[in-house]
């Protein structure tokens, strides 16, 4: 058995040798009503699926939502307004640090550069001359205020 290939003799018909190809091309399939009925249940299933997250996104989407409820009854006319509702807050602890801790969360989300308070003045950035003429102005500017 040296150098022996198991090859399946070729035939002269074009059609049967395409036939002998597709029927080793179909894989675990049998054939190819087997190989179309499992595409066809596969894209159902997927249909099935995608509608299901579309479902599911959806319904997420609005668990998301901000709802507009307003907790705190609004007061009657004249009642607590303008420096009566501030004295009010600064009066209730709670309020306060909720109003504070809110603040806050929001200035730490909003994060800038931190600003240089006191120290070292920032001096102002020279004046570079382009020209021969700009640089004896400069040094006459310059000579007058040594004198």
């Amino acid at each position: 058995m040296d150098n022996t290939n198991d090859l399946k003799p070729t035939t002269a018909d074009p059609a049967e040798a395409e036939r002998e190809n597709a029927a080793t091309d179909l894989g675990k399939f049998r054939d190819v009503r087997a190989l179309l009925d499992a595409y066809n249940s596969l894209e159902a299933e997927f249909t099935r699926r995608s509608q299901r997250l579309r479902e599911l996104e959806k319904a997420e989407k609005e668990d998301d939502a901000p709802v507009a409820t307003d907790t705190a009854p609004n007061p009657p006319q004249g009642q607590l307004q303008g420096a009566a509702l501030l004295e009010a807050a600064q009066n209730d602890e709670e309020v306060k640090a909720a109003i504070i801790s809110e603040y806050l969360l929001k200035a730490s989300k909003n994060r800038g550069v931190p600003i240089v308070t006191g120290g070292v003045n920032v001096p102002a950035r020279k004046k570079t001359p382009v020209s021969v003429r700009e640089a004896g102005e400069l040094a006459k500017q310059f000579l007058n205020k040594r004198s």
